[in-house]
């Protein structure tokens, strides 16, 4: 029983503390739990789509936040993360569609252009991307995902001077956010990112190390819209190894990532190097 008694609201507030602690599959018992009582809870079936989307499961989240968003049509959050979803999903044009609504209903969204962007990079167009991802940085200033998403775009348009001078701004951020949260691997993951696109592997494998020393087995983590496992720490170290010809060391890294997740992608990838 939730802990204010067994009303959809009280399940909906657990589901949002353990959400914020990072506890997706707790969280995602607590939304469903919400919804079986109130199965007309807006919010409840908006934060169930949203855990899943971070725990990777786009389809489920898709679907759930097509309910909402088609139940509560001027409701902007919600069509944000189903375009964030889709985008996850592969359904590019989709995901364009929802922000293109949201920029209809309200023009200045910086979000909304990000996603926009980044519906252009993900269709490898580096040019239209790289214009609309400095728009994302007139709207919604110098955040993480936007800044993050310009120094890639630019790197693959062939500006080396912005994208490193981008990426060293990103970095910074997050650099930061150790101050505070030294504990936390999601900066130490997403330093490891910035470190691999701008091609210093030695630094990123470090970044990908400190990630793994303070990350717990079997839990997804979120941080400024991207998401990533254990296992995916491991197999970004494993690419950092082969990148520095230490193919071994990356193969073994696959074997370990095999013994967690058998079905991973980049493990399987290591482990037939």
């Amino acid at each position: 029983m939730a802990f204010g008694g067994e009303s959809a609201e009280s399940y909906y507030d657990e589901g949002l503390t353990a959400s914020m602690k990072g506890g997706l599959a707790q969280a995602v018992e607590n939304f469903e739990k919400a919804i079986r009582l109130d199965n007309t809870f807006s919010a409840a079936y908006h934060q169930l789509g949203k855990c899943y989307a971070r725990m990777g499961e786009n389809a489920k989240a898709v679907d759930l936040l097509h309910q909402v968003v088609r139940n509560r049509p001027q409701q902007t959050a919600a069509r944000l993360d189903l375009g964030f979803a889709c985008l996850a999903l592969g359904n590019i044009q989709d995901a364009r569609n929802q922000f293109l609504q949201v920029q209809g209903l309200e023009p200045d969204n910086g979000r909304a252009q990000l996603g926009i962007a980044q519906a252009s990079f993900h269709e490898g167009d580096w040019p239209k991307a790289l214009s609309e991802a400095e728009a994302a940085l007139r709207l919604g200033g110098s955040n993480f995902p936007v800044l993050y998403l310009l120094g890639r775009t630019a790197k693959l348009a062939g500006n080396i001077e912005m994208s490193y001078g981008t990426l060293n701004r990103a970095d910074a951020l997050l650099e930061k956010t150790l101050e505070v949260s030294g504990d936390k691997p999601e900066s130490y993951f997403l330093r490891g990112e910035v470190a691999y696109v701008r091609e210093k592997y030695p630094a990123a494998l470090e970044h990908y190390k400190s990630a793994e020393k303070y990350a717990v087995e079997n839990r997804s983590y979120s941080a400024y819209g991207e998401n990533f496992t254990g296992s995916d720490i491991l197999a970004k170290q494993g690419l950092c190894l082969q990148r520095l010809g230490q193919d071994a060391l990356a193969r073994a890294m696959g074997e370990r990532i095999g013994a967690l997740d058998p079905e991973h992608k980049l493990g399987k990838s290591l482990r037939e190097a």
